[in-house]
């Protein structure tokens, strides 16, 4: 018991100043904070924006009891701003005395909670990941709107000026990822060609759409000339925070399980993801504010040995890959989406969204897909974010092709009353 005391006393006085220095800036902020978020992907696009927010649905603490420790820079100063208006109080570690130094404790021991004098501190290592991608995805109830549109409609007006966008016509943002925003292979396996884009790009201005490509500066440049697109990822007039404003302001989101995706995501935006590997997604804002649909369509998945296509169920019932280094290790190549198949899924998610879809003579096939897709969600293998029962998150069309020759797949058709739906 006295080295269990003594050990406790050392931890006290190491981290004194720290916990002092949180005092001080409740004080400061005329607040408690019953909930201290160590956040050390906040120079990640994605992860400083739904972050916190996965963390005040997780733990039910409202972000104005929240206090947002940054242990690395964050990438956007503007998604940090944002983040204070919805209520967040955020602070780099540097900024707090000892702040530094309880994160990399924190972070070398693998500590994911603990109680600090009262008060949670959690560090995203595992948390995000391994408790809520496995457990909160999986219960009822969907993450809060707290990143809100409205807290961007004070630049809606400037920047429509600055590129030249008609207010009277709706947005489609596309993000197609490369490797130049995060240098890191093993990622690469989400990586897609902007040329493939180009044809459904122009069939979304054919229908009225002002398309917005982001990313960033090191991006391969799109073949399109029409005025009712622009390449903000290569714009020189590009500024912090332009990206999430247009990514606020539209209609449709089109790109990869990315950075950018997330902030659409936390927002309630329609989204077509393409060329999903796997089922690494997860779909969960959906409230009184959203009513999102979201399309998936997945790149092929072929077998190195012997060139054999994986089916659809072999892609949303097996363990989630996360690196390139698995896939190689697996044997597995990815094939891109083509230009058609983007286009199809285009036009179907018009469709859908319009209400003029029409299944016939297909609807038993699109109630078998969705319906494998209500089974992924309930099968609880590996991650369980596709297929939330309160989002609509549909399977593209285009894996149609598959029912008609995998066997599995085949015997759900003679379903008398297949789901439809998620």
């Amino acid at each position: 018991m006295n080295s269990m005391l003594q050990m406790f006393q050392e931890f006290r006085d190491r981290f004194d100043p720290f916990r002092r220095a949180v005092r001080h800036l409740e004080t400061q902020e005329n607040k408690t904070f019953d909930l201290i978020f160590l956040h050390g992907m906040s120079d990640r696009f994605g992860h400083l924006w739904q972050d916190p927010v996965f963390v005040s649905w997780l733990y039910r603490v409202p972000p104005a009891r929240i206090l947002v420790v940054l242990c690395r820079p964050p990438c956007s100063e503007f998604a940090v701003q944002t983040l204070s208006r919805a209520g967040f109080t955020l602070c780099r570690a540097s900024d707090l005395d000892g702040g530094e130094m309880f994160a990399v404790y924190i972070d070398a021991f693998r500590i994911p909670e603990i109680d600090f004098f009262g008060k949670t501190v959690i560090k995203d290592y595992g948390l995000l990941y391994d408790v809520f991608y496995q457990y909160a995805v999986g219960h009822a109830g969907s993450l809060p709107n707290l990143i809100k549109t409205s807290y961007f409609e004070d630049r809606r007006s400037d920047l429509y000026a600055k590129y030249g966008i008609p207010a009277d016509k709706p947005i489609a943002v596309v993000h197609v990822r490369e490797s130049g925003w995060l240098r890191a292979a093993y990622h690469n396996f989400r990586n897609a060609s902007i040329s493939n884009y180009i044809e459904a790009i122009n069939f979304l201005i054919a229908k009225g759409f002002f398309v917005v490509r982001i990313g960033d500066a090191t991006m391969t440049p799109a073949d399109c000339a029409s005025p009712d697109f622009l390449d903000l990822a290569l714009s020189s007039s590009a500024a912090d925070g332009d990206d999430a404003c247009l990514i606020a302001y539209c209609s449709l989101f089109i790109g990869q399980n990315s950075g950018p995706f997330q902030l659409a995501q936390i927002m309630g935006k329609d989204a077509i993801i393409t060329n999903e590997p796997g089922t690494y997604i997860g779909r969960w804002v959906h409230d009184e504010e959203t009513d999102p649909l979201m399309l998936v369509l997945f790149k092929t998945n072929v077998s190195r040995a012997d060139g054999h296509r994986f089916s659809l169920l072999d892609i949303l019932f097996r363990q989630v890959r996360h690196t390139a280094e698995e896939y190689e290790r697996d044997g597995i190549d990815l094939v891109e989406n083509t230009s058609e198949e983007i286009l199809l899924t285009v036009q179907e998610y018009l469709a859908r969204r319009s209400g003029v879809w029409d299944l016939t003579p297909d609807r038993p096939r699109d109630e078998v897909l969705n319906l494998v897709w209500s089974m992924r969600q309930a099968a609880n293998v590996g991650y369980t974010g596709l297929g939330h029962p309160k989002a609509g998150c549909l399977v593209s069309h285009v894996h149609w092709r598959e029912l008609e020759a995998d066997p599995a797949l085949i015997g759900l058709l003679g379903d008398p009353g297949p789901i439809a739906g998620t």
